[in-house]
């Protein structure tokens, strides 16, 4: 069986070796931990953020960078990712799953370490029996700030590995890894769904997608709309399963935002009126703007929801 942090540990080396040249500062907290600010005081950069992405899946999905036309005149990047390994790479990896921290300091954690620690909090290792086992731990975290050491000890312990041997990414909302990392989640987030609608992970073969990246909010809750929406309106995945076309079309309409009461509108606005509690929303929202299912049993292709760019030009720009 693979071990995801050790196979992650081969990216996080390289970006060690690159941190400066691509936006990055790596610091040494007291008890050894290493934390690699890719986007909190540091500005990051779009390699940082490819880092960032594939890192947080374990090395088992690829990140490149494509042109997404919003009109005949605007356009943005996006993301193109694929998948080999699903169930490990998003799963038990990138999902942000592991709740961090308390009081000023609260985030989630995605990344490899989440299949060392598998807490009770993060219920995606209910339906897994992945473990990992390896002695050094790599942490994804979007927060407001830099993880202190009490921190890193609670994770080191969780994970059952050194502090010295655990590493720490971080960046927060208004940056260009968040708005890439973010995005890159568009497989993830469909897998998310697939989870709460009932659809068997084990038919999941191979995946990819791609998805409009927003750009960089001018605040911190200014950015959590813009990275979000473009999940929302501007994310497409594609999923090659075995299973029967009956579940396929059972399924696949539940998937997509359009299912979504709220579908339509932003997110800062939905956000905003649950209390900026992002489980107090209506779940359904958070969903993939289009997916694309192929049966590779039958030979046939299923498709629902689709691309707003409409949305996607009223979130990001002020026009």
């Amino acid at each position: 069986m693979i071990s995801i942090n050790k196979h992650a540990m081969k990216l996080v080396r390289q970006l060690l070796a690159e941190a400066e040249e691509i936006g990055c500062k790596v610091h040494k907290l007291k008890n050894g931990t290493t934390v690699v600010d890719m986007g909190m005081e540091a500005p990051g950069s779009w390699q940082a953020a490819k880092y960032f992405t594939e890192i947080n899946m374990a090395g088992l999905g690829s990140c490149n960078y494509v042109n997404f036309d919003l009109d005949d005149q605007l356009s943005v990047p996006a993301v193109e990712i694929y998948v080999d390994e699903p169930n490990l790479a998003c799963l038990v990896s990138q999902i942000a799953g592991w709740p961090l921290g308390s009081g000023d300091f609260a985030a989630i954690g995605s990344g490899p370490a989440r299949a060392l620690a598998a807490v009770k909090e993060d219920h995606c290792f209910e339906l897994t029996s992945y473990r990992d086992n390896h002695s050094e731990a790599v942490l994804g975290i979007q927060a407001v700030g830099l993880p202190d050491e009490a921190l890193a000890a609670r994770v080191a312990e969780a994970c059952r590995v050194k502090p010295e041997n655990l590493y720490l990414l971080v960046h927060k909302n208004a940056s260009i890894v968040a708005s890439v990392q973010v995005s890159a989640r568009i497989v993830e987030q469909t897998i998310n769904k697939m989870i709460r609608k009932g659809f068997d992970l084990n038919q999941v073969f191979l995946a990819r997608g791609i998805c409009a990246v927003a750009p960089i909010g001018t605040d911190e809750l200014d950015a959590m709309g813009k990275i979000n929406d473009s999940l929302l309106y501007g994310g497409a995945s594609e999923f090659w399963v075995k299973s029967t076309d009956e579940e396929i079309q059972k399924v696949l309409p539940q998937l997509v935002t359009q299912s979504a009461k709220d579908y339509g509108r932003l997110f800062i606005d939905l956000f905003m009126e649950a209390n900026k509690d992002f489980y107090q929303m209506d779940l359904d929202i958070h969903s993939p703007a289009k997916v694309q299912i192929y049966n590779m049993s039958t030979g046939n292709v299923f498709v629902a929801g689709e691309i707003r760019k409409d949305l996607l030009k009223k979130s990001f720009f002020k026009l």
